[in-house]
């Protein structure tokens, strides 16, 4: 009897260890399809509609996004919003501009001047200068909804004169009027119906009928900006001359072209863009769009 006694009460002591072993251990949240934490029991989350700012594929605008993000008590929302930035857009025709291990560290007010300090990863992010102005322009746009003017960005808590060597942030950024971007979904998605290296058109279409006038539209990607162009019958060069793009190479700029027509119609003619070497200064990367003119 005592035997078994005992036998019961090594039982009970055992069974008593791993219930305290089980509630010793501290749960993993999961994540959420945002990649955000879920909450626990013991942890609170509020949901906040930001707006973020992220650019398009080309680098050519930034534009606005509305995102309700999940936010921990106690946590600022303005570095929540940077971090759900940092993440990256959603939206197949907006692109993402930081290193993928960069950390926000910390969002805090000096003198009315937004101070947002990244970890060293940022000096890594691959921005040319465009890119690096619209990071610092993004910045600022996002903490301009919380009430700030200007930001001052910062590398470990640390003033840079530069962050990846284009553009001078020593100074705090100062944020523009959130009405000169457009929202995501008023963007017109342009189709690119010809292109090759130096050159993606929009309009017009290879063997499109025009009149009065030719428009031609696009992004180059030429050195100093320049494109030369030709339009001919196949016998003549009715009209030549150059436009500049809002970029030069290395970046895409966008560019438009407009060649007014006699009252001459009924013939096919060709528009040929090309750039000048920035070696020797022959033609290269010619592309060809042939038009039919009508009455």
């Amino acid at each position: 009897m005592k035997k078994k006694r005992f036998l019961t009460l090594i039982m009970l002591l055992a069974a008593g260890f791993l219930i305290l072993s089980g509630c010793g251990k501290q749960a993993k949240n999961p994540l959420d399809q945002d990649g955000n934490l879920s909450p626990t029991p013991q942890e609170n989350f509020e949901k906040h509609q930001v707006v973020l700012y992220f650019s398009d594929n080309d680098l050519m605008n930034t534009y606005r996004v509305e995102k309700e993000i999940s936010v921990r008590e106690g946590e600022e929302v303005a570095k929540a919003a940077l971090e759900a930035w940092a993440k990256g857009p959603d939206h197949e025709e907006l692109t993402g501009l930081v290193h993928p291990d960069v950390i926000i560290e910390y969002v805090e007010e000096v003198d009315g001047v937004a101070h947002v300090s990244f970890s060293k990863e940022i000096k890594e992010s691959n921005l040319g200068s465009t890119g690096e102005l619209m990071f610092a322009e993004q910045i600022a746009m996002i903490m301009e909804q919380f009430g700030f003017e200007k930001t001052q960005i910062l590398v470990e808590g640390n003033v840079e004169e530069t962050i990846v060597g284009h553009l001078y942030t020593a100074e705090p950024i100062v944020a523009n009027d959130p009405e000169d971007y457009l929202w995501i979904d008023e963007k017109e998605s342009a189709e690119i119906v010809l292109q090759n290296v130096a050159f993606r058109i929009y309009e017009p279409a290879p063997n499109a009928e025009v009149k009065d006038q030719i428009v031609v539209r696009g992004l180059a990607r030429v050195w100093e900006a320049t494109i030369q162009y030709e339009f001919e019958d196949g016998h003549y060069i009715l009209d030549e001359g150059f436009t500049t793009a809002t970029e030069g190479a290395p970046g895409w700029g966008e560019f438009e072209i407009i060649i007014e027509l006699d009252d001459v119609a009924d013939y096919s003619g060709t528009v040929i863009l090309f750039e000048e070497s920035a070696k020797d200064g022959s033609r290269i990367n010619e592309l060809k769009i042939p038009v039919h003119v009508i009455d």
